[in-house]
């Protein structure tokens, strides 16, 4: 026990002293146990003291905290001892207790005995670094003369005509050969206001930045100096010299010159001289710099920040081009720069100036051509002629050719028709209970090979579909554009490269899909490597946007479609689509469940789910993943957005459950910015 408190010890005194702490009471917040007294040393950096604050406190109470305590000791000497319980006195703050100590080491120290009869949870408490006033938080004032305090200590110093000596502390007298840089500053006399010392020559210098002008201030009350004699001559007297210019001699009782002396120098020479005789106070004054202005210049197409009635030396202000201007320096263009005013009076970088942007020759867009453009400045219009879906560009501020879209874009540069099919959908023959149809009905129908499956393309790089069609599969095989699963039709159809497969993360991974019984969160994309060549056959289709009018309801009519079983329990090779009406969820937990590996009882049924379907007509085995869609609210043409997903089913034929998209949108559009496009060759 000895030999770990003498190394706690050690160790503590040997730590780096630190600006703030955190101290608990063992175990906290649960209970102290009993019999235990830990001590915590405290120390911050030299020229500091503690702040020292409770946010909790609750142990056992007694007289004089003879029992349990917390006690904070300096020097040895206890400064505080604490027990009971407290409680805020201000709604706003958390503290309960609090204490400052011009020390920069602490020892708090907790103490409790051998029993409780209740439950204490003991204390919370923090410390942080104070700056601590030398000045005048303690009797003995540290400096003979003038003491300034800072953030953790202290220096001394002394009037103009006075040095200081090794000690730091005390002054001596010396009345020439200061110096003063500072922007703002006061001088005196030797002693002021105390009688100045006689038969002397004190001189004084200040020396400013160029771009300062030097402006002094006295007070007709701080002047005294020995006044004239009859002649009308100062046998004491003060002096100013500013290069060209000279002020005074002056003396007498109370300041004779103007108050304010305005210089147009940033050097000045003090001389104060005295004779053998005179009791008199001296003087005292005031100087400071006055930054020396520049003008303000109005630059065409150009904005000031900050703005204001007056800048002067050291003002930096960015000057923004407005939209559609740009400042070229060598072969680097910018929309802004930044100009400084100088100690000369002058602005620096003068020489710039904003100049309309000058675009470039527009490069060429894929599926279309450019009309070459009169001329390529901001302003300019440029127009393109496009195969389906159809593109016009205008130059936008910024020196960018942008995408004016015409229906719904897609991508930051491209605009795409969605969900919009090229024929409607024709009732032909009885998907399960469905019938034949075109791939240009359903332009967004992905064919996934291997499980068969299904998918819907939203963009160019993209593919929905649901989690367990892509499960266990990176690289899935997929076609868009055809109608028929045979070969010859399929290499002509778009072959789809997967760049990469995201999987909702609410997804839960499960090694047999047969035994699956929960298909929440059933959604997935796949990103391609390449963008989809858009056709009559290829085109994608809308998502939901997040108003009301996109909740399905019951008794809407969706569209579906796919290549899956049929009421034979044969797949097809010839897209199949049908319409079918949303129910409700509880129409999808009756049915009997078909899987003999899964009781009907175990399924999972959440809000992120949509029940469609009636008697004989449903979505099946190879379905899976393509879109249900409905059309898009408010719009007098056939246009659709894809609503649900085809999910799962307890029995083919009867009503089938998909995932509902407007769920996840957010989700979606989130990972198609965070996995952008790869870039075109």
């Amino acid at each position: 026990m000895w030999c770990f408190v003498f190394f706690s010890l050690l160790a503590s005194f040997s730590a780096e002293p630190t600006m703030y702490g955190e101290i608990l009471s063992p175990n906290y917040p649960q209970a102290y146990p009993n019999e235990v007294v830990k001590t915590w040393d405290i120390e911050v950096p030299e020229g500091f003291g503690i702040h020292l604050y409770f946010t909790h406190l609750d142990m056992e109470l007694s007289e004089n905290c003879a029992y349990d305590s917390v006690q904070i000791i300096s020097g040895g000497i206890e400064e505080e001892r604490l027990c009971g319980q407290r409680t805020s006195k201000s709604p706003n703050s958390p503290i309960v207790e609090e204490f400052q100590f011009p020390y920069n080491r602490l020892q708090v120290v907790f103490t409790s005995d051998f029993s409780n009869e209740e439950r204490f949870t003991g204390f919370a408490a923090y410390y942080s670094a104070v700056d601590v006033n030398e000045c005048t938080d303690f009797t003995d004032v540290p400096c003979s003369h003038f003491c300034n305090n800072f953030i953790g200590g202290y220096f001394c110093s002394c009037p103009p005509e006075y040095f200081l000596h090794d000690d730091m502390r005390t002054c001596g007298v010396n009345c020439s050969g200061d110096v003063f840089t500072a922007l703002i500053g006061e001088i005196a006399s030797p002693n002021y206001p105390n009688p100045y010392p006689e038969n002397s020559r004190c001189e004084y210098q200040i020396r400013l930045q160029e771009g300062f002008r030097l402006v002094l201030t006295i007070r007709r009350e701080d002047f005294d100096v020995e006044p004239a004699d009859s002649e009308g001559n100062c046998h004491d007297s003060l002096t100013f010299a500013a290069k060209n210019q000279q002020f005074g001699p002056y003396c007498g009782n109370g300041f004779p010159g103007p108050l304010t002396i305005k210089t147009q120098s940033n050097t000045l020479d003090i001389v104060f001289q005295t004779d053998l005789t005179g009791q008199n106070k001296g003087w005292k004054l005031r100087y400071h710099g006055d930054p020396i202005p520049c003008p303000k210049e109005i630059s065409a197409n150009s904005i000031w920040e900050p703005e204001k009635a007056k800048y002067v030396f050291k003002d930096v202000v960015k000057i923004t081009c407005v939209d559609g201007f740009e400042v070229v320096e060598g072969n680097v263009g910018s929309t802004s720069f930044y100009s400084t005013c100088q100690s000369n009076g002058q602005w620096s970088n003068s020489r710039l100036e904003c100049q309309p942007v000058d675009c470039g020759v527009p490069e060429p867009i894929e599926n279309g051509k450019v009309e070459d453009p009169e001329d390529t400045v901001f302003g300019s219009v440029i127009h393109y002629t496009c195969e389906e879906p159809y593109y016009y560009m205008e130059q936008e501020e910024g020196g960018a050719w942008v995408t004016r879209r015409v229906i719904a874009a897609l991508s930051p540069s491209l605009s795409l028709f969605c969900g919009v099919p090229t024929e409607p959908f024709k009732v032909q023959q009885r998907i399960f209970g469905g019938y034949s149809t075109k791939i240009q009905s359903f332009p967004w129908q992905v064919y996934f090979e291997s499980p068969r499956g299904g998918g819907a393309l939203i963009d160019e790089y993209w593919v929905l579909t649901a989690a367990h069609v892509v499960e266990g599969n990176s690289d899935p095989v997929m076609y868009v554009g055809s109608t028929l699963l045979k070969i010859e039709r399929l290499r002509n159809a778009q072959r789809l490269i997967t760049e990469r497969v995201i999987i909702h993360p609410s997804w839960k991974q499960e090694d047999d899909l047969n035994t699956r019984t929960n298909f929440d969160n059933d959604i997935a994309l796949v990103q391609l490597k390449d963008p989809v060549k858009m056709g009559p056959t290829v085109a994608p289709i809308c998502l939901p946007e997040t108003s009301s009018d996109y909740n399905p309801s019951e008794g809407d009519l969706g569209l579906i479609s796919g290549w899956g079983r049929t009421e034979n329990r044969t797949n097809v090779i010839q897209l199949r689509g049908a319409k079918l009406p949303i129910t409700s969820l509880e129409k999808c937990q009756q049915v009997k469940v078909e899987n003999p590996k899964a009781r009907s009882n175990d399924y999972v049924f959440t809000d992120n789910m949509i029940c469609a379907g009636e008697k004989g007509v449903d979505s099946c085995e190879g379905d899976s993943g393509g879109a249900f869609a409905l059309p898009v609210p408010n719009v007098k043409d056939p246009k659709f957005y894809v609503a649900g997903l085809v999910s799962w089913g307890k029995k083919c034929g009867t009503y089938g459950i998909y995932t509902k998209v407007k769920n996840y949108v957010d989700w979606i559009l989130k990972t198609m910015q965070e996995n952008s496009g790869p870039k075109k060759d």
